[in-house]
């Protein structure tokens, strides 16, 4: 049996709670990591495939049953739900999870993207604009302001250490204001990991250099 899972929740808010807007998806997001879990050391047995996130196995009957594995990209699994307890970075193929001491023991896993940072959008005062035309800057006298602040296609998970990440990947200075209004069903935390449903930056005002 395969299942793809699309994404769990995480999240920081900056200001209360969002309201009960339906959750939006303004960025165009690029393909997400893969990983295939398999019952059975050396690929074998009943098999899960997972794309970006999963919190809790349990929820997909298959906590603390994967002896093998297959990873796209980087990823990180946890023993406990929600990225708790012993974890490990992995990626390639892992024909026996028992090497690394996982073996029947995973129950959260979590794809990063390298140098996230790198791929958000540029902003330059004179040259065209990079993304998408609804998320193009305004200039502010001490500042500039993105509506839709992205980082490879992606919503941006709210937070203080996104906003500045952002700014700072514009080659501009610290981040004075962001909305968290808004949420959307999958985005890229400060850290280039990837989460699940969550309110997301908006309005980000960065201060210029």
């Amino acid at each position: 049996m395969k299942v793809i899972i699309l994404l769990g929740l995480s999240g920081l808010l900056h200001r209360g709670p969002p309201g009960p807007a339906a959750v939006q998806d303004i960025a165009r997001p690029v393909s997400a990591p893969v990983a295939t879990l398999y019952e059975l050391p050396n690929f074998q047995g009943r098999q899960i495939t997972l794309e970006a996130y999963s919190g809790d196995l349990s929820n997909l009957n298959f906590n603390d049953m994967a002896q093998s594995a297959r990873f796209q990209g980087r990823w990180r699994i946890c023993q406990d739900s929600e990225f708790r307890g012993r974890c490990q970075e992995v990626g390639g193929d892992a024909p026996d999870l028992s090497k690394m001491g996982l073996s029947q023991k995973i129950s959260s896993l979590q794809a990063y993207e390298e140098r996230v940072w790198d791929n958000a959008p540029r902003w330059q005062a004179n040259a065209p604009w990079p993304g998408p035309p609804a998320a193009r800057p305004i200039q502010a006298a001490t500042g500039v302001l993105f509506p839709f602040p992205s980082a490879m296609g992606w919503d941006i998970a709210a937070s203080g250490a996104a906003a500045a990440a952002f700014c700072k990947s514009a080659g501009l200075g610290a981040g004075a204001y962001y909305d968290a209004s808004q949420r959307a069903a999958r985005a890229l935390d400060y850290a280039g990991r990837y989460v699940g449903e969550t309110p997301v930056l908006r309005d980000v005002l960065c201060r210029r250099s």
